[in-house]
């Protein structure tokens, strides 16, 4: 259980008597907006339409105090072995230089050397057109992702050196998209995998060597913690990259793991996307809890998630080359800090939220209506770029009216008083107003926060991603739960090995009813296929 200190109760007493509404927070607080906002290294964090009151937000940093943050922020980035039911330490930011312990600095340094020399040396060859990214989960999230953020980095009508795909889903169809159409001797094929176990990766990775025949032996690459692993499944060892067991899967991508996108898009930017990490885990150091930025957001998760329940949280990105951080963010966040146990192993409070979302503009044509007029009120993280790098200066205008008008409409919401003048307004009778205007009234007072960023770049961009790993850490803190284990994944795998056995004519496992009679369709299918 989370440790019941003094501020737990104070915040919980101030849910009992009454959370003021946002209209009232920034009625009786003409500098609120100013007070509540946060800026650091391209990023405007504005949580000023967070129902976070003055005396609310005092009490969480002192909830923050309570957790002690400020001695277990010391001991991530001192290396200490805070990943405790795996007794390792969690050292994801001496990837951006961030950590103290040299010898695993030399490590990191010297891949990163390795890297880049490797990367240049394939763009100078000319050689290649193509590279085919194979992973799954952390090593798939997190490389998509920088795929999109890196293209803005180039600019409008800039293209990359080389085309870029992936594949990662177990179905055939993710192997053959990422396949079609390309050359096999002009294309690389990089496996990653932390354990070069992982089913879904050997299966792609089988599907693409036997698609590069007689150029498997030059064009294949491995970037895994299992050498001996990579180099069985026939991958050259001068071209297997090393990431280390103290890199968990969804922190791996300022690692080799995004060797793909070096070249692709060159070490140069690669080395940009982490000095802006770096920046951040400086901010994230040493600057007050009150100014912090990682704090301050994982304190308004903590409001929400335990002392208003609100159990889910949206994502919606102004910007399409920040499309896939909703899904990124699904897996630092939901992974990290969807635990149960505490870290005594007794039951733990709630936990994570569940985490959603998708790119603004189309989210608003899918799932607002629910956000504005549902029963559930979902808080929502809202991100826009000021600074138009797709020469289209009317779009960027449009794109950030969006962004702004929505998070305004869900603080102010419409009254059925509103609603009603404006229906007479149009001449509509009595009755039809009355019919009408239960339906077109919004409640308001939801909460969001808004994440503006000067310009979107490689650097911008790793200072925002470190920004949100950090957020995780901290709630974990307070939660006392280990952010750094993802034993719940482990269980489906095994049962999957065990399925996939029986499909493939293996023995009855022991099931229930409903998954026995699954298996024998799927047997009936396969057998009259």
């Amino acid at each position: 259980m989370v440790k019941r200190h003094v501020n737990w109760d104070k915040l919980s007493a101030l849910v009992k008597n009454g959370v003021p509404s946002l209209g009232a927070l920034f009625k009786d607080d003409p500098n609120r907006a100013a007070r509540m906002s946060f800026a650091h290294g391209g990023l405007y964090v504005d949580v000023s339409k967070q129902l976070i009151s003055k005396d609310v937000l005092q009490a969480l940093l002192g909830l923050a105090k309570d957790a002690e943050i400020e001695a277990q922020r010391a001991d991530l980035f001192a290396g200490k072995p805070i990943n405790t039911t795996e007794n390792r330490a969690v050292l994801h930011p001496a990837l951006r230089g961030s950590c103290g312990d040299a010898s695993i600095s030399e490590q990191v340094e010297a891949m990163g050397i390795r890297t880049r020399k490797f990367a240049q040396a394939i763009r100078e060859s000319g050689q290649y057109k193509a590279v085919v990214h194979i992973g799954i989960g952390g090593s798939d999230l997190g490389p998509r992702l920088l795929a999109d953020g890196f293209a803005a980095s180039l600019g409008f009508g800039a293209q990359p050196a080389l085309e870029l795909r992936f594949a990662n889903n177990v179905d055939g169809a993710s192997i053959n998209d990422a396949l079609a159409g390309l050359d096999p001797k002009s294309t690389l094929v990089v496996m990653v995998s932390k354990t070069f176990t992982t089913q879904e990766t050997r299966m792609n990775g089988k599907a693409a060597r036997d698609w590069l025949g007689q150029f498997a032996q030059d064009n294949m690459i491995a970037v895994t913690a299992n050498q001996g692993g990579a180099r069985n499944f026939g991958v050259d060892p001068a071209q297997i990259f090393e990431f280390w067991d103290w890199v968990g899967g969804r922190f791996s991508l300022w690692s080799a793991v995004s060797l793909s996108l070096q070249l692709v898009y060159g070490p140069d930017m690669f080395d940009d996307f982490l000095a802006g990490a770096a920046d951040m885990d400086a901010h994230f150091k040493s600057a007050p809890l009150e100014n912090n930025l990682p704090v301050i957001l994982a304190l308004t998760d903590i409001w929400n998630r335990n002392f208003l329940s609100y159990p889910a949280r949206a994502v919606i990105p102004y910007a399409r080359r920040l499309r896939k951080f909703s899904s990124f963010l699904q897996q630092l966040e939901m992974e990290s800090n969807g635990k149960s146990a505490a870290l005594d192993g007794k039951p733990a409070t709630q936990t994570s939220q569940v985490v959603f979302g998708d790119e603004g503009t189309n989210a608003q044509h899918a799932f607002f209506q629910q956000l504005h007029q549902g029963t559930d009120v979902v808080p929502v993280d809202f991100l826009a770029v000021l600074t138009d790098r797709e020469n289209r200066p009317a779009h960027t205008s449009a794109l950030l009216a969006n962004c702004f008008a929505q998070s305004e409409a869900l603080m102010r919401g419409k009254s059925e008083t509103e609603v009603r003048k404006g229906l007479k307004a149009k001449g509509m009778n009595a009755a039809d107003i009355d019919a009408l205007a239960p339906h077109k009234t919004f409640p308001g007072n939801r909460p969001s926060t808004t994440i503006v960023l000067e310009r979107l770049d490689a650097h911008t961009l790793g200072a925002l991603i470190a920004l949100y790993e950090h957020k995780v850490f901290v709630t974990s803190v307070i939660w006392n739960i280990n952010a750094f284990d993802q034993w719940g994944v482990e269980l489906g795998k095994e049962l999957a090995g065990t399925i996939l056995d029986e499909l493939q004519g293996g023995t009855d496992g022991g099931h229930d009813s409903s998954t026995a009679a699954l298996i024998a369709l799927a047997r009936k299918a396969q057998a009259d296929a």
